[in-house]
């Protein structure tokens, strides 16, 4: 009995070593073929793991950064989820890796309010805020009817391409809704294109979702090579 246990806590200890070695492996791949500063954290999912190394294909893995500059904005946070990983055991053990096949990839990225604010392009001091209905709150100071004035628009968000586009449907003036005049002055004083960049690994961005926390893109892409 007591020799089976140790058997067993071997196995178990080998199959942690090889996940961290495969981990590692795939991290330096990741960084490089995602033009990533440094090594992302890297997650090879499923136990165990030696089942997946012995045949070099992996279900799921998951990679993450933080703080990724793309077209003059910053990703907060970044996670893509990459299905049927190929990476045989004997080139992760020597850090030898030339390319990783990937079948399928999944990606969230997240903007936080305050860098859609100081995105390059936008010339001006502005407060971006969740409105809590599907909206967001956009305050700033405009001259306008030779007055400056704090104006808030509640806008949509969307995607055009790679580009975060922010559109005021209404305004605030003084905590009240502005009057069609005051709105028409204020047409389009704060609206805001962020442009986004290109993703890590071919990732198409193909929505976005409005948070407490920021804007959430999603992203995807078919097969793939990390190199």
């Amino acid at each position: 009995m007591i020799t089976l246990l140790v058997v067993v806590g071997l196995l178990v200890a080998l199959d942690r070593v090889g996940l961290l070695v495969a981990e590692r492996a795939v991290a330096t791949e990741a960084r490089t073929s995602g033009g990533l500063a440094v090594d992302p954290a890297v997650k090879i999912k499923g136990f165990p793991f030696l089942t997946q190394a012995l045949r070099g294909s992996y279900d799921e893995v998951e990679v993450s950064a933080h703080g990724i500059m793309r077209g003059g904005v910053t990703l907060r946070s970044f996670t893509a989820d990459l299905r049927d990983v190929q990476v045989p055991v004997a080139d992760a053990v020597k850090r030898q890796l030339a390319q990783v096949p990937v079948s399928r990839l999944t990606a969230t990225a997240v903007i936080a309010y305050a860098d859609i604010a100081s995105a390059r392009g936008v010339d001006r001091k502005l407060v971006v805020a969740p409105s809590g209905d599907g909206l967001v709150r956009v305050t700033g100071s405009v001259s306008v009817l030779g007055e400056t004035l704090s104006a808030t628009a509640l806008s949509s968000v969307r995607l055009d391409g790679r580009t975060v586009v922010v559109t005021a449907r209404r305004f605030e003036v003084g905590g009240k809704a502005a009057d069609a005049a005051l709105a028409s002055a204020l047409a389009g004083r704060l609206d805001l294109r962020v442009p986004v960049g290109a993703l890590p690994y071919g990732l198409v961005l193909t929505g976005l979702t409005i948070t407490k926390d920021g804007i959430v893109l999603t992203a995807e892409a078919g097969p793939t090579i990390l190199r």
